[in-house]
């Protein structure tokens, strides 16, 4: 391919993207070989499939999606709020953040701030991050969590679960209230 090639091609790709961006940044796109192009959305759904079938779907306020170094990068900056499904396409879990960003090669989405799941059975995760591995679907954290179910509120640092929040275990943990009522007369 020669170098006119080339060249179109690029030229196509920065005129595609943003054009406030590409116009006030294109010096430093041509010196900065590995970023390709940056693409922004606002109010945007993302549906992720396996095997056709809905696994989960991702809304956010703002997408900024850049190309680097043969990885698509997609940046959620102003919340995120995901609903994950069963393979009868009903609700299992949802999710929200305050932040996230997916890398599209690797098929992992992490989110940070104020990160909460709610499972079908009531259980409720805090934590300040939290990965999807979408291969292995599960869900995953070395920070602090606490995890309300109808019962107890267990605490800890650490925990993994299917990608349902369910089967879940914390990592190492460090206490645990009950919130069951006696039943004094």
């Amino acid at each position: 391919m020669g170098y006119k090639s080339i060249g179109l091609i690029f030229m196509t790709c920065i005129m595609a993207c943003n054009g406030d961006y590409a116009q006030k940044n294109v010096a430093k796109m041509m010196q900065a070989d590995t970023l390709i192009c940056q693409q922004e959305g606002d109010q945007v759904v993302i549906n992720y499939t396996d095997s056709g079938k809905l696994k989960a779907k991702i809304k956010v306020k703002k997408l900024l999606g850049y190309k680097k170094e043969g990885n698509e990068i997609l940046k959620m900056p102003m919340g995120v709020k995901g609903e994950f499904y069963n393979d009868s396409g009903k609700i299992e879990s949802y999710l929200t953040a305050e932040k996230g960003v997916s890398y599209q090669a690797q098929k992992i989405t992490e989110v940070t701030q104020n990160v909460v799941v709610m499972n079908n059975k009531g259980e409720k995760l805090n934590t300040e991050k939290l990965i999807w591995d979408q291969r292995k679907q599960i869900i995953y954290t070395d920070k602090f969590v606490k995890i309300t179910t109808k019962n107890e509120v267990l605490t800890g640092e650490g925990m993994e679960s299917k990608q349902d929040f369910s089967n879940w275990v914390i990592k190492k943990p460090r206490g645990i209230i009950s919130l069951q009522k006696d039943s004094i007369k």
